[in-house]
Order: structure tokens, then C-alpha cells, then sequence
């Protein structure tokens, strides 16, 4: 296990313990002065003492400070629980819990890409829930589209690898960058969870905002802030200015204060559908801006020696503008965020007309800086699907794989990613034949081979290392029927589906297509009678292996061992086996080079105490 992994583990659990302390600290002290400012305020209105309301006022400004430091605090202890999330999700990819994780790409799981569902590429219990490091939307949705295949990197295979590798050694930069973004999406749902609280929006309402698209919330469409808005903005303040000033100096009585307060809150509250429209670009962004500039920071400082990682750094440090204009954004926000304390809102909307302030900062950010979220997320989404296929080499032995143009797979110790690297065996092979017939014991490992072979091809494609000692394949069109499944609604059978899946490998292949084909089919036809299975199988399997393809099918059906190709050459046969020790069933997993020879249906239902002795 990576040891600066057990190191930030251990830190941040006593950096935990100091803000804890300081954090109730400061929320003890911040009372204490809030009611010192109010009775200082109230007894130097009734004394019509200037210097009592002075200092009272002067601890008003103590105590906003406190609530702005009181957050920051807040931040940093979040920042903290949320690096130590990510810190143990790395101490849990290490064994079987990384299964827990939340989050695993189902939603980007399509019916039709079997692929994804044949080898766990997406959903539960899926390579992406276990390496997935990517937080943003675009994140989330780059890193389905590259493990699904559906971005092709053929092209840029070597320029990833680089960059993949560099990412999987810079361990901190690594667990820093996730844990600010991991905190994009909790911040953002909280945010929006307090507006709602806060403007009381009926469910109408709530459903047009979760609608919009990041162009619109971002401020494709501006609001410019009214001219009208700026002598109300300038006349809240002054009259309560020169009410305290009216009252201190004996012209006027104690009540006017209270008068020109609710005034000043009716003044400032009556465009309130205008402050949340002038605000809403900022609000939907706001609450993640300081993460956003953390994390482009994060880049910035980082030196990259891998050519697409510098070319990225190039893009933050080119538009260093953008920097700045995330930290004014959040610098609003957390001005705004203010607000949302009640007593604390109405007390600034009544003296200050706080939100013509914060409408004014919002609509000036939003006409300077609009697009910089867009640009700036594109960035950030490009370094959390590299930096989630690099933590693969952080959890397990990877390499560079070979890819070369001629039909062959060579593998040396390859193992599967998903199971444990403690007891997961890994397998050689050479496979040069057309045709490949993989014959084996129930249980021995023939399904879990065909799915090593193409998850580690899937890796190889999209420019990661790979689980092996040394892996040199081609380039091919990737095709599986494994999972097969019926579709009752569709009238569709178990055996009818497989004869879809292999008919789309025979069309393509027959096709006359560059990319050659690989077609692994795991037990072929197997929801169907014996007898029809096998001249089915003779049938289909004959036609695969006739084009620009490699066919490798696991059967249960010893028939298959004897097929030739259509050029008259034999198939090449390997085997997967058992073996007893002390009367118990026991697998090496391991491929063997033949047919298989033995059988162990009848001792699995004996161990299942389904047949006797």
C-alpha cells in the first residue's frame, strides 16, 4: 500500500482535531460579541451617546468579520473531511470495498452497450466505480465515454500513457485535486437546497432551475443592473445614516430608527425577483468557486513534464485572468452567503440595502467574465478522467501495453483489475489462431480469462497501462457476448439475443472493415438443446473466424474441439481445470494448453448437497 497514502491519513485526522477546537472557539467568541454590539447600540441610543453606538457599531463589523472567518474555518474543516473521504477511498481500491462507493457511472450504462455490461467497464461493481476520481459533470461523463470506448484515443495512446503515468505518481496532487472536486457537488446541492429553503420557490419553479443548461446558469443571458437601482442603492444607507445622526443629536426620538430600518428593508426587498435574477448566474456557480480555484491552482503551481498534462497548464496559466475571476466570484459568494442568516440579512438589508450590493457585484462579474466556468470546467474535467485511469496504477500493477498490427494477442502474467490483488492469478497465452476454443471445469476461470483479456484491451485503448507483465495486442473492434439476457416486454429469449449479438460480429466482420474484429463469446448458445448448440455453434463460429478477425469462445462442448475453419485449419484448443485435494474441489485458474479432459458438474452438486455420494 502507498505509504504517503497511511501518512495523510494519520495528519489529517489530527489537523481535524486543531480546527474542531478553534471552530468552537470562534462560534463562542462571535456571540459574546454580537450581544455586546446590541446592548452597546441600545444603550448608546437611549443615552444619546455617539461613542457608545460608535463602538457598538465597531463590534457589529467584528462580528461579520467573525461569521467570514467562522466559514473559513468551516471550509477548511470540510476541505479536510472531504480529503479524508478520498484518502480512504484509495486504502479501500486495495480490496474488495471500493464495491461501496457511491458512485458508479450506471447512469451512462446503456442497453445496447453490451460491451460496458459484459465486461463491468460501467455500473455496479464496474472499473469505473472503482477508479473513478472525477467529481464535475463533464468529469463523470468524459471518463464513461473513454472506458466505454466511445471516445476514440487510438491516436493519442502514447501521449495519454505519459500523461496517465506522471498522474499516478504525484500521489498529493492527486488526492488534493479530488478532494476539492469531490466537494463541487455537495457545496452546489447544499447551496441550492438553502435557496430554496430560504425564497420558500414552489416545486414548479424548482423544477425550471434544475432544467438549465451551465451556458444559461453561467450567464448566456445577461442582466445588466438597472440604472434606477443605483439611487436606492446609495438611499438605504444614507437614511439610516442620517436617522441615527438625527436621533443622537436630540431631533429626533428613538422610534425613527426603527422606522427608517423597515423602510430600508422595504426598499431593498421590493425588487426581490430582480436580486435573484441579477444573482442566480453567480448563485448557480457561487458555491463552488473557491473549489474551482483551488483546483486550477492545484495546476498551476504543478510542474508536468508529459506533453497533453503541460498543454493543460498552458490553458490555466494562459488565461490567468480566469484565476482572478473565480476568487472575485468567490469573494461574492461568500458576501452573499451572509445573507442567508436571517436575522443577519435583515438586519443588513434594513441598514446597508445589502442585496442592491451584492446584485451589483454579481451583474458586473457576469458582463466581464462570463465563460470562464465553461472553459474552466473543460480543463478540470480533462484531469479527472486522466487522473482517475492513472489511480488504477496507484492500486495495482500495471504496464505499457504493446499495440501492433498484426492479429495476435500476446499476454504475460495479465490478471484482472476488479478482483483483489492479493489472491487474483494472473496468465500467459499466446493467441494466434482465427479461432480459439477455451474448454473447461464449471468454475475453473474460462469466463473470468475472456473478460481479463478484454478489460485489459479496453485499458490499452484508452491510453492507461495495463494488469500485466507484458501485454502486445492489436488494434481491434471489440465484441462480447457474455451476459446474455432475455427481454420478456420484448419477446425476445436468452438464446434469440445471443443470436443477435453474434449476427452484429458476422455483419461486421463480413463487412470488409480495416479494423479487424475480436469476438469473445462465453459459453456460445447456450440457451438452446444440446444438439442444435453444437451445429449452431459449428455454423457461427465458422463464419467468424472467415474475415479480418479473431474468434476466442468458451464451451462446455467438447464437439467444438475438432472444428476447423474454413481454410481447413484446425482450431486451437486451451483448458481450464480442476483438481482434488483431500476430497476437496479445488482451481488453480490457470490456462492450459489442449482440450479439456475431466469433468466436475456431479462434485459441485454433491458440495452443494443437491446429489449424494
Amino acid at each position: 500500500m502507498n505509504e504517503s497514502i497511511i501518512k495523510d491519513k494519520e495528519k489529517i485526522e489530527s489537523d481535524k482535531l486543531l480546527l474542531d477546537k478553534k471552530f468552537s472557539h470562534i462560534a463562542t467568541v462571535r456571540l459574546v460579541v454580537f450581544l455586546a454590539a446590541i446592548v452597546l447600540i441600545s444603550v448608546g441610543i437611549s443615552k444619546k451617546s455617539l461613542l457608545i453606538v460608535g463602538t457598538g457599531a465597531l463590534l457589529i463589523a467584528v462580528f461579520i468579520y467573525l461569521v467570514r472567518y467562522h466559514s473559513i474555518i468551516r471550509d477548511k474543516m470540510n476541505a479536510l473531511s472531504a480529503k479524508g473521504q478520498v484518502v480512504n477511498r484509495y486504502i479501500m481500491r486495495y480490496s474488495g470495498k471500493w464495491k461501496e462507493f457511491k458512485d458508479n457511472g450506471s447512469e451512462f450504462l446503456t442497453q445496447e452497450d453490451t460491451v460496458s455490461y459484459d465486461l463491468d467497464l460501467l455500473g455496479k461493481n464496474s472499473l469505473y466505480q472503482m477508479i473513478t476520481i472525477a467529481h464535475t459533470s463533464m468529469g463523470r461523463k468524459k471518463l464513461a465515454e473513454t472506458l466505454s470506448l466511445k471516445t476514440d484515443h487510438l491516436n493519442e495512446m502514447d501521449r495519454r500513457y505519459e500523461a496517465i503515468t506522471e498522474l499516478g505518481k504525484k500521489t498529493s496532487f492527486l488526492v488534493d485535486f479530488e478532494a476539492s472536486s469531490e466537494r463541487i457537488l455537495e457545496k452546489r446541492e447544499k447551496a441550492l437546497q438553502r435557496r430554496l429553503d430560504f425564497e420558500d420557490e414552489d416545486e414548479d419553479n424548482d423544477s425550471d432551475d434544475e432544467k438549465k443548461s451551465g451556458k444559461e446558469a453561467a450567464g448566456e443571458e445577461k442582466n445588466s443592473f438597472p440604472v434606477w437601482m443605483y439611487p436606492l442603492m446609495v438611499l438605504v444607507p444614507a437614511m439610516n445614516i442620517f436617522t441615527v445622526v438625527m436621533v443622537l443629536s436630540g431631533a429626533w426620538g428613538p422610534s425613527k430608527i426603527l422606522m427608517a430600518f423597515i423602510a430600508g428593508m422595504i426598499i431593498t426587498w421590493m425588487p426581490l425577483g430582480l436580486h435573484q435574477k441579477l444573482k442566480a448566474p453567480i448563485e448557480s456557480y457561487g458555491s463552488a468557486a473557491n473549489d474551482y480555484y483551488k483546483m486550477l491552482g492545484l495546476i498551476k503551481d504543478e510542474t508536468f513534464d508529459s506533453a497533453l498534462l503541460g498543454g493543460l497548464r498552458e490553458k490555466v496559466v494562459d488565461r490567468d485572468g480566469s484565476l482572478g475571476a473565480i476568487k472575485k466570484m468567490d469573494r461574492i459568494t461568500s458576501l452573499s452567503n451572509i445573507s442567508y442568516n436571517p436575522i443577519v440579512h435583515m438586519a443588513l438589508a434594513g441598514f446597508l440595502g445589502w442585496d442592491f450590493f451584492i446584485s451589483k457585484a454579481a451583474s458586473s462579474w457576469i458582463s466581464k467574465y462570463s465563460g470562464v466556468f465553461e472553459e474552466s470546467t473543460d480543463i478540470l474535467s480533462d484531469f479527472e478522467e486522466l487522473g482517475s485511469l492513472a489511480v488504477l496504477s496507484m492500486v495495482r500493477e500495471t504496464k505499457k501495453p504493446v499495440i501492433t498490427k498484426e492479429l495476435r494477442l500476446d499476454l504475460e502474467q495479465v490478471y484482472h483489475p476488479l478482483l483483489n490483488p492479493d489472491t487474483v492469478v494472473s496468465n500467459d497465452g499466446q493467441l494466434t489462431n482465427s479461432l480459439t476454443i477455451i474448454t473447461g471445469s464449471n468454475m475453473s476461470g474460462k469466463t473470468t480469462f475472456l473478460r481479463t483479456v478484454a478489460i485489459n484491451l479496453v485499458l490499452a485503448y484508452t491510453g492507461s497501462g495495463v494488469c500485466a507483465k507484458n501485454f502486445k495486442v492489436p488494434f481491434v473492434k471489440l465484441f462480447t457476448s457474455m451476459r446474455v439476457m432475455d427481454d420478456v416486454a420484448g419477446g425476445i429469449s436468452t438464446f434469440y439475443a445471443e443470436i443477435l449479438r453474434i449476427k452484429e460480429m458476422a455483419e461486421y466482420v463480413s463487412g470488409g472493415n480495416d479494423v479487424p474484429a475480436l469476438c469473445l463469446i462465453d459459453e456460445i448458445f447456450k440457451g438452446t438443446n444440446s444438439a442444435d448448440r453444437i451445429v449452431g455453434a459449428e455454423q457461427a463460429l465458422k463464419k467468424l473466424s472467415a474475415g479480418n478477425a479473431m474468434v476466442i469462445v468458451s464451451t462446455h462442448d467438447f464437439e467444438l474441439c475438432e472444428l476447423t475453419t474454413e481454410d481447413g485449419s484446425a482450431a486451437d484448443n486451451y483448458h481450464f481445470e480442476e483438481y482434488y485435494e483431500n476430497d476437496q474441489l479445488r482451481f488453480d485458474y490457470k490456462i492450459k494448453d489442449g482440450r479439456c479432459t475431466t469433468r466436475n458438474a456431479m462434485a459441485i452438486l454433491k458440495m452443494a448437497g443437491l446429489v449424494q455420494n
